[in-house]
């Protein structure tokens, strides 16, 4: 009987040398089929219910970690997310899922928890949600719709999401993976965790495109995902951060899009990922 990477590698039609596959096989039943989220995964069951009642999405909040609660609590209350709001307006945690969607919930939820699971995964989590707030506010800028704008940010954060079972393995089994192994399968880990946490199939298309996908008079959402992706890479691994250059806030505009950027990493926790450099003055000043 076929392993799910073997069958998953099959259906792909990926051919993959036998130590490769017999490796990302272990990788996937010690790591994959043994994934504690911290919570029951029942909780992403409610979120993927349109139906579900206001009072089941409250409780929650009680089933997942209080870091998990604290920074969905504060995105959602994101001004520049979300607008203006009043005290208190998302205050509730039915609230907060709702004003950020229940497929965006479940993902933000996911990714966290994943993330929080060993310190080691941080920076590979400042990587992630790095491309996911540059990726968006690319979208935006684009003027892409609502919904393609969810599809580059969720994408964007998820596309290297089967790095984290590539990290845990190599901290409980005390082993160092090759590199090169793990940029070239990283991306059938995460379809395996997509596939086990039941997520929207255009996630697989993410992990799985390897061109600069345009459409007809304009840029994909893969190809602005790419686009996110390519300088948070170079940032990183020229800073170990985002680091931009754009113009704050001075008392005559009321944001920018250097302070929209840092107040998407305080909203979900990385601040620590992302640096503001103003531009220097014109003429020599």
């Amino acid at each position: 009987m076929s392993s799910p990477m073997e069958s998953l590698a099959a259906e792909l039609k990926r051919d993959i040398p036998a130590p490769e596959l017999a490796l990302l096989s272990d990788i996937h039943e010690t790591i994959i089929e043994k994934l504690n989220l911290g919570f029951d995964p029942s909780v992403l069951l409610v979120l993927d219910n349109e139906d579900a009642q206001q009072h089941e999405i409250e409780q929650l909040k009680f089933r997942i970690r209080e870091q998990i609660t604290s920074r969905m609590l504060a995105r959602a209350n994101s001004v520049v997310l979300f607008g203006k709001v009043k005290p208190g307006d998302a205050g509730s945690f039915a609230k907060v899922i709702l004003r950020m969607g229940m497929k965006p919930s479940k993902i933000y939820i996911l990714a966290l928890a994943l993330f929080l699971l060993d310190p080691a995964l941080e920076s590979l989590a400042g990587r992630s949600f790095s491309r996911a707030i540059l990726g968006r506010i690319l979208a935006e800028e684009l003027g892409f719709k609502s919904t393609a704008v969810e599809q580059v940010e969720m994408g964007s954060l998820l596309l290297e999401i089967g790095r984290i079972p590539a990290v845990l393995y190599e901290i409980r089994s005390a082993t160092a993976l090759d590199e090169a192994f793990v940029s070239a399968r990283h991306p059938l880990l995460g379809l395996a965790i997509l596939r086990k946490y039941e997520l929207p199939g255009y996630l697989e298309e993410t992990l799985l495109n390897e061109h600069f996908s345009l459409l007809h008079r304009s840029l994909s959402p893969l190809a602005v995902i790419r686009l996110a992706d390519l300088v948070v890479q170079q940032s990183f691994r020229r800073h170990g951060k985002l680091v931009v250059e754009s113009p704050l806030p001075d008392g005559t505009v009321e944001f920018t899009l250097g302070s929209t950027l840092l107040d998407q990493f305080n909203a979900i926790g990385y601040r620590k990922f992302v640096e503001v450099r103003l531009p220097p003055p014109k003429d020599g000043r």
